[in-house]
């Protein structure tokens, strides 16, 4: 189906799903939050991974381009089902009682760096009323990067970003707060190029200006080693945060830009050029009652136009589109 909105919003295609991606308990997922895939530029047919946010695994899926499907396939598990044999490098960072512990990874976005799927945890916490009573809810789980071969048989994972969160000059103060009431931090964005992951946060935002983290990808594996972290700042606008990025082959960054909160219209595609500090809006995007737009997958790139695909969370799996926009020369 092809929808066009009356008005300044980019033209899109629906996805059909066959089969469905799975949440716990055997219900249908309404909670997708990230796409990538291993498969080079240039195929119509492309190997990915989902995640979402309220489970402990992955799911592979194939994209198909030219019929506009997505193909649900087999789980990937990225946490053991108990919670206590977690082996991680590094070590979570708990501080006092939190409230309820919830065991879920909380993935938010997931990228390819060959030979790995990179997938992100929020690394946040959460204000919510238990009987009542205000508590924040604290899952260390949350607080791992988990990275995931093609075959999906090896699986690793950290805390090492930890460090630089609590330890940055403009993130420290926002580090264990929630981002509800208490400018807390929330990764709901990455990307990779290079040897560097790219972390996008939804929350905090200053000024008008969201922020990304920078750090070497193998490094967060490897004890004590160097994570070499760079910080940027991207002018999206007040109340703007990052939802989920890809890099271009250049290594510039798209941005699924949206509100800071749980609106579920204001999103939009920004290019962002982090070595010249550029930043240019490539298209608004519609807005669709109850859903929020979490997942951006960079499917094929010409050099002048890139398309994309979208995930929402709150839609039973995920309604992706797809999107056609054009790239500006660097």
């Amino acid at each position: 189906m092809i929808w066009t909105a009356s008005g300044p919003f980019l033209a899109g295609r629906d996805i059909e799903v066959v089969g469905r991606f799975l949440a716990k308990r055997d219900r249908t997922a309404t909670d997708l939050s990230g796409i990538a895939s291993a498969t080079p530029l240039g195929h119509r047919r492309l190997d990915c991974i989902v995640v979402d946010n309220e489970t402990l695994w992955a799911q592979r899926a194939r994209l198909d381009l030219d019929a506009l499907t997505l193909e649900a396939g087999d789980i990937v598990s990225l946490l053991p089902e108990d919670r206590e044999a977690i082996v991680a490098v590094g070590r979570p960072p708990d501080s006092g009682d939190f409230g309820p512990d919830e065991y879920i990874l909380d993935a938010e976005a997931v990228a390819w760096l060959a030979p790995w799927y990179y997938i992100a945890g929020s690394h946040s916490i959460h204000d919510h009323a238990d009987q009542g009573i205000e508590r924040s809810d604290y899952r260390r789980s949350a607080h791992l990067v988990v990275r995931l071969d093609a075959s999906g048989q090896r699986v690793e994972r950290s805390y090492r970003l930890n460090r630089v969160l609590e330890k940055h000059p403009a993130l420290r103060a926002h580090f264990l707060k929630s981002p509800n009431n208490a400018r807390g931090l929330n990764i709901e964005g990455l990307a990779a190029f290079g040897r560097r992951l790219y972390f996008g946060f939804r929350t905090p935002v200053s000024k008008g200006r969201a922020l990304i983290l920078s750090v070497r990808a193998d490094a967060l594996f490897v004890p004590e080693a160097k994570l070499a972290p760079k910080l940027f700042a991207v002018a999206l606008g007040k109340g703007t945060g990052i939802r989920d990025m890809a890099a271009l082959p250049d290594g510039r960054l798209l941005l699924l830009a949206g509100p800071k909160g749980d609106g579920d219209s204001g999103f939009s595609i920004v290019l962002f050029d982090h070595r010249r500090d550029r930043t240019v809006t490539l298209g608004l995007l519609e807005p669709f009652p109850g859903e929020k737009l979490e997942g951006l997958l960079l499917a094929s790139y010409s050099g002048e136009h890139a398309e994309l695909v979208t995930v929402s969370d709150h839609p039973p799996n995920g309604n992706p589109r797809l999107f056609t926009v054009a790239v500006p020369p660097p």
